[in-house]
């Protein structure tokens, strides 16, 4: 066996077919991966992934891999040295097995010169070394496999007929078969059953999830089950008078394929982040949907058509999770990828109707690495359909300020969190209700609109004044006290306080001081007083204190105002209106837009050590300054500008939540006689419970504007001035959505993923060296033990 394998191997390292594959191989992965523009160009993509690479090494390897093995049986029948070996003491499985092994030893050669990729997108990273390993190895693995298999069917495809040409096309259409063909067959059918089992012997459907990082032990099976047969028909074919073994080996085979299909679902995500991982929440919504009484869900996809890698790269991950969010679901999902532009609507027409359906276009501005610009409209969106509910969900998350890569990311991140959003609504038949609390000067409900629109996705949204009915407020997941400007009586205040006791959930926007809009606009000045509200000792009691002045900040919005003969407009920079920076490590804030609002208060902690555990959501930037009141409020900024020093403090917490067992602001104290029914006694510590609080009512409050059309409603966080939307609107969702949260879903916004980017400046002014060194370092070390192996053997049978 060690000789004929021997044998074989330096055959195929010393004949012309080796060196020819080698040479062509290289040459064709290193042109299209690293010269030739385009989606496959690695450098072009600007991620650090070998995707690219193992679909035009698969696609070669198809191709080439027959060329190498046409001539290894079909030779030894042509020349008849096949019965010359039976002669021999030697089975005829070791004489397909050296020839098997030396073939895969010598592809496995030339795949490894090109490791030389991971050294370039591990140098290129950025940071340097910014590239999942685990991935990178896995795809070389899959492309083992890849060879291994083709090999094989090259071999049995060689065995079939003494004809090289012959056996080389077999092998074609062979490999094609088992690579394609049962995928492209489960297109044909309309049944959920006979698809999933066609797509289950598919092996680009394994393999291409396994290069990926994610190994199924139901992919290893089949492709050994695979490898297996052939090998049994080979030796079947060849030596037909031995068919016992080879027959009952070939039924086991099959076997445990169909073992392997059936039950083996066990899976390894592999990935450094986790990324192909449901969460058990969703997991537990979807093995739930069978029990639906009606499960079917049918999504649509629209990101589809002319788009570039990065778009590319979120369609895929679009998909793969729809693939591991169906298999969860019994093949509950129909999932179908629309070209918007294939729809039976005139081109001029589209936009206008993908609008209607909550789907505008974005349009997608793109350079080439000549610099050249070509702009295109898009549709990233998806619909998820259930009876007659359907759902719009928007695949990308447009952050101002990040990158185009770290939008992309960012939308790739949450894509789990989206559609487990929408099925999870389109499933939940118990309603929650929440309300927005009235009677104290709070906003009005005009300038919330925009909060309980949003909010109306998700709950039933009431609005009403505290009565002193002890359960008044006890239907309510959660209280939302907007802005409010006049006091609290003693008797709301209990009623507030034994709600959050019995597990209740506040939202607190309330302001620090208050200045006079009025004044401000017709004086260009006002004074400004604390906000009097009568609710300072309960949140004393609960750990927090907002404080009576406001922040300004050097990171702030303009304001436009009049010249002294009311000609023209000046945009001064409006420091009493902070941009406020979220904190990315809550689930609240992670991934969501700076935050607009204007006189903002600081906020204090009071108490950190009775089990509370507070955490910042939104601070100031860093170049702070608190302005204590009272105080006179004016757009005078040339005093702040002048002074270098004004900005003396940074990151000032102005909203934050708290979560674990309050203590009662009315422990040891009377029970206001009003309350109705009397309770017989006061609960003293709460049930685990939260809360969150902002210093500034603006964060929620939405601009009206008055037009032709009447008056219209801006939305929370946009500043007419610039046309700039802020991430007010999320912050109020996802706040809301974290209070009401009982078992964990929003907790599927914390999930993270690898970004994986290559250097761009790097690239510009290296990119030469790096083409050369990928197609070049492969050529040169795959010729080099050619010929140092030609070489040796040359001079030592010469002697």
């Amino acid at each position: 066996m060690k000789t004929l394998l021997k044998k074989e191997l330096i055959s195929i390292i010393c004949s012309s077919i080796g060196l020819v594959f080698a040479l062509v191989f290289l040459l064709a992965c290193g042109l299209i991966l690293w010269f030739f523009p385009g989606n496959y160009n690695i450098l072009d993509t600007g991620y650090a992934v070998l995707n690219p690479f193992y679909k035009v090494a698969a696609f070669l390897l198809l191709i080439l891999t027959p060329a190498l093995t046409m001539r290894l049986v079909s030779e030894e029948k042509r020349n008849k040295t096949l019965a010359h070996l039976y002669s021999r003491p030697i089975y005829p499985y070791q004489i397909i097995l050296s020839k098997w092994i030396a073939s895969f030893l010598f592809i496995a050669l030339v795949l490894l010169t090109t490791t030389v990729y991971i050294y370039t997108l591990y140098t290129l990273g950025n940071p340097i070394g910014n590239i999942d390993l685990r991935i990178a190895i896995v795809t070389y693995f899959s492309l083992f496999i890849i060879s291994a298999l083709f090999i094989i069917s090259g071999i049995f495809a060689s065995s079939l007929s003494k004809n090289q040409i012959v056996a080389f096309v077999i092998a074609i259409l062979l490999n094609f078969f088992l690579f394609y063909g049962c995928e492209l067959l489960s297109s044909l059918f309309n049944d959920v059953s006979a698809k999933t089992v066609l797509l289950n012997l598919s092996l680009s459907y394994h393999l291409d999830r396994m290069q990926k990082g994610i190994i199924y032990l139901n992919d290893i099976i089949l492709i050994a089950g695979y490898i297996i047969i052939l090998f049994s028909f080979i030796i079947l074919y060849i030596n037909p008078k031995k068919r016992i073994l080879p027959i009952c080996i070939t039924g086991i085979s099959c076997f445990i394929i169909i073992l392997s299909i059936s039950f083996l679902t066990a899976r390894f995500d592999l990935t450094k982040d986790k990324r192909y991982t449901l969460s058990a929440y969703t997991e537990q919504l979807m093995h739930h949907l069978p029990q639906v009484k009606d499960p079917d869900i049918q999504i649509n996809i629209y990101l589809s058509g002319d788009i570039n890698y990065g778009f590319s790269r979120l369609q895929t991950s679009t998909l793969e999770l729809l693939e591991n969010l169906n298999e969860k679901a019994d093949n509950h999902l129909s999932v179908s990828v629309i070209n918007p532009l294939t729809l039976d609507i005139p081109k001029n027409k589209l936009h206008e109707y993908m609008a209607n359906l909550s789907m505008p276009a974005i349009q997608l501005n793109e350079a080439d690495r000549d610099g050249k610009v070509s702009q295109r409209l898009i549709y990233p969106y998806a619909q998820v359909i259930h009876g007659q509910d359907t759902l719009p969900v928007s695949l990308l998350k447009n952050i101002p300020g990040n990158s185009a890569e770290e939008n992309l990311n960012t939308s790739i991140e949450a894509l789990e969190f989206q559609f487990v959003d929408a099925i999870r609504l389109l499933l939940n038949k118990n309603e929650q209700h929440i309300a927005f609390i009235e009677g104290h000067g709070e906003l009005p409900r005009a300038y919330v609109y925009d909060a309980e629109d949003a909010l109306a996705k998700y709950y039933n949204v009431n609005r009403g004044q505290i009565t002193n009915d002890i359960a008044v407020l006890n239907n309510f997941k959660v209280i939302i006290i907007a802005g409010p400007k006049e006091q609290y009586s003693e008797t709301e205040k209990f009623i507030l306080d034994q709600y959050l006791m019995q597990g209740g959930r506040i939202l607190w926007l309330i302001d620090g001081a208050n200045i006079s809009y009025k004044d401000l606009t017709e004086k260009g000045q006002s004074p400004s007083i604390k906000n009097e509200t009568n609710l300072d000792d309960l949140l004393f009691t609960y750990g927090i204190r907002i404080n009576s002045d406001f922040v300004q900040d050097a990171l702030c919005t303009s304001i436009p105002v009049t010249s002294d003969d009311g000609s023209q407009y000046t945009a001064l920079p409006w420091y009493y209106s902070p941009i406020l920076l979220p904190s990315n490590d809550h689930t609240i804030t992670k991934d969501i837009a700076e935050v607009k609002a204007s006189f903002v208060s600081s906020i204090s902690l009071t108490n950190k050590s009775n089990g509370i555990i507070p955490k910042v959501l939104l601070t100031t930037a860093n170049r702070s300054h608190i302005v204590r009141v009272p105080e006179m409020i004016d757009f005078d900024t040339q005093k702040i500008e002048s002074d270098p020093k004004y900005f003396e403090t940074s990151y000032i917490p102005v909203a934050l939540s708290l979560e674990g067992s309050f203590s009662s602001a009315f422990t040891n104290r009377l029970i206001p006689e009003d309350i109705v029914p009397a309770p017989t006694r006061i609960l003293e510590k709460s049930k685990n419970t939260k809360m969150v609080i902002a210093s500034s009512s603006d964060i929620i409050r939405n601009g009206i504007e008055s037009g032709n059309e009447g008056m219209q409603v801006q939305p929370m966080g946009y500043d007419q001035l610039t046309g700039k939307l802020f991430g007010n609107r999320d912050f109020i969702v996802n706040t809301v959505n974290w209070l009401a949260n009982d078992d964990n879903w929003m907790e599927l916004r914390n999930k993270s993923r690898q970004m994986n980017l290559l250097d761009k400046q790097l690239i510009y002014t290296n990119r030469n060296k790096y083409v050369f060194l990928n197609i070049g370092i492969p050529v040169i070390l795959i010729l080099t033990v050619i010929g140092t192996i030609s070489l040796y053997r040359k001079r030592k049978y010469s002697k």
